[in-house]
């Protein structure tokens, strides 16, 4: 509303009444700073972020809380965080020839990672050794696993081409395509995969489209984001809190309350970027916006997403993902793993630059 009452009063200027048009442009865009700046956040600091000395300046590609345990994914080598992210270890190299691990899964009693196009690897002793588990992964993108997860004794790989595959615990050699009713040629590259509660539910294509297998399913149920169709857009990150599930994407955050069959818009206050990645602290949630390429804004909700506030910028330093562990927030990012106290991620003033911003929208 704002920024509209500023474009009307630049469109109402003319040559005729120059300086008095001006003189109501400057009034109204200084009405207009007065009403962004009432509901501003009250002023904080910037966040002080530390860099996790056990892992290496190297692009940390994936960041996953299991438990008490982060798990951070370089090229080829995983790193462990036990006691929430307090004490790091180093696996062995997963595979020399890896160029990213994109997600690491203990499960089985063995430790599971899906890599960029080496497919999936398997560690019975801790990440000393690891053994190829690629039989069955076949078709275009089967080998990039973006995604793992467990439901009853089964393991499920999300691929960035061929769908969902699933493989027995019980006999963990041979996976199996996992496709009924999902269309792998339109919506084969699968974005992430998450289990709520008994419902796995993968975001998959570019057209706005999130796939739901509820228990007793028999095939995949397609749902819109943003019904009936929406070209273009690309779910970025998934993640469940309670009993909401949100999808990050380029134009903002959506919410899901009835498990994942219909999605609202939950991105006031949020800029529009490129890719957004998602954390969660109980109720409040974290948002990293991608909106300059390697410059990334963070964003704080303590309202289901309905309002989001700005905490941070993190400029010229790539970020791959966002969570939480203990009373720290962790970033990966091209250049390691950080972190920030939670205590300190209150909300800040918006700068100048945000302001402005706000009415190029």
């Amino acid at each position: 509303m704002v920024e509209q009452a500023v474009m009307c009063r630049v469109q109402a200027a003319t040559s005729s009444d120059f300086s008095g048009s001006v003189k109501r442009l400057w009034w109204g865009v200084a009405v207009a700073l007065v009403a962004v700046s009432a509901v501003l956040p009250r002023p904080g600091e910037a966040l002080t972020w530390t860099r996790v000395e056990e892992v290496p300046v190297t692009d940390i590609f994936s960041l996953q809380r299991r438990g008490t345990i982060l798990y951070a994914g370089a090229a080829d080598v995983v790193y462990i965080g036990a006691n929430e992210g307090t004490n790091w270890s180093a696996t062995s190299s997963v595979d020399t020839a890896a160029v990213a691990v994109e997600t690491v899964l203990p499960a089985g009693g063995a430790l599971w990672v899906g890599t960029f196009a080496r497919g999936v690897y398997r560690s019975t002793n801790g990440g000393t050794s690891w053994d190829a588990v690629d039989t069955g992964l076949t078709g275009l993108g089967s080998e990039d696993v973006v995604e793992l997860v467990e439901k009853s004794g089964h393991l499920y790989a999300a691929s960035g081409g061929a769908g969902v595959f699933v493989l027995d615990l019980a006999a963990p050699t041979q996976w199996s395509a996992f496709n009924a009713g999902f269309p792998v040629f339109t919506a084969g590259s699968v974005q992430d995969l998450v289990l709520h509660g008994t419902t796995l539910v993968a975001p998959a294509g570019a057209n706005g489209f999130v796939y739901r297998f509820p228990e007793g399913a028999t095939e995949w149920q397609e749902v819109a984001i943003v019904p009936p169709i929406a070209p273009g857009l690309l779910p970025t990150d998934l993640i469940a809190v309670g009993d909401d599930l949100f999808i990050g994407a380029p134009i903002g955050v959506y919410r899901s309350a009835d498990d994942a069959q219909t999605w609202t818009f939950a991105s006031d206050g949020l800029t529009r970027g490129t890719e957004v990645f998602l954390a969660a602290d109980g109720a409040v949630l974290f948002a990293g916006v991608d909106f300059l390429g390697n410059n990334h804004r963070l964003y704080r909700s303590a309202d289901r997403g309905d309002s989001w506030q700005p905490i941070d910028e993190i400029p010229g330093a790539f970020l791959y993902a966002l969570e939480v562990a203990g009373d720290r927030l962790f970033a990966a990012r091209a250049d390691g793993l950080w972190w920030t106290p939670l205590a300190t991620t209150g909300v800040r003033a918006a700068s100048w630059d945000e302001l402005k911003s706000r009415f190029r929208k």
